[in-house]
């Protein structure tokens, strides 16, 4: 590992060699490879995970390119994994960097976290982040939940059998229509996609995770809500 690309990384206090070595170590799978996913995995691969795991099923649009830092126009209507990969393997070529153009399903999402350190989620589909919720529990891999919708974000580290899982909060937050097409400001996905690299750091290091995280842009205001466990919850109550 080239010590000399993360040096500045090393001397922050909290994190230090030990902490370099744990992310060199990791195993980062992101389902999504849109706005969130694709700012995330940008950080993650520049602050030096070991192994990497994109996975979309969707083209690039010109819709797209508000939001991310890596796309541009010249990638309108090429894969999004595949495209994200060949540029983060010219950004870090000490990073184990996999791409996979897949539809997750119920009944391919536990394969697909196979042997990951840590998940996240880069979706924006509520019935996909119960299928990553229900895999992640049955494996016992931490993951990170990460929204945004207008000028919030919001973002949630999850560890099965200790932490609310994801189907806990979502049985606290207001129901809503679904539309096909979520408004955003080009800002938020950047933003809470650091919060959600800043909460996998945390994780791996095998610190309690922070709570849910809520960023209000319109506001310039954060908040942290504590999630309590559902008892009764259908997903993780079982879950030891």
């Amino acid at each position: 590992m080239n010590q000399n690309r993360y040096h500045r990384q090393t001397l922050v206090k909290s994190f230090g060699e030990s902490g370099q070595q744990l992310l060199k170590d990791a195993h980062a799978v992101i389902i999504g490879c849109g706005g969130l996913g694709s700012n995330s995995a940008n950080l993650l691969t520049r602050m030096g995970i070991g192994t990497l795991d994109l996975i979309d099923n969707d083209t690039i649009d010109l819709t797209n390119l508000h939001r991310t830092v890596i796309y541009t126009e010249a990638d309108i209507g090429k894969l999004k994994s595949e495209t994200l990969a060949n540029r983060l393997r010219l950004i870090n070529h000490d990073v184990a960097i996999y791409d996979h153009h897949i539809t997750v399903t119920a009944d391919n999402i536990s394969t697909l976290l196979n042997g990951a350190t840590i998940v996240l989620d880069g979706t924006d589909n509520i019935d996909l982040r119960r299928h990553i919720n229900t895999a992640a529990l049955e494996q016992h891999i931490p993951w990170v939940y990460a929204g945004v919708y207008e000028t919030t974000g919001m973002v949630l580290g999850i560890i099965p059998g200790q932490t609310a899982c994801f189907q806990c909060l979502a049985a606290t937050l207001p129901t809503t229509k679904p539309t096909a097409t979520i408004p955003v400001h080009g800002y938020l996905p950047s933003l809470t996609a650091a919060l959600q690299v800043a909460e996998t750091l945390r994780l791996l290091q095998q610190q309690p995770p922070s709570g849910l995280l809520i960023y209000d842009a319109d506001h310039q205001r954060c908040e942290t809500l504590d999630i309590k466990r559902n008892p009764k919850c259908p997903s993780c109550a079982r879950s030891k």
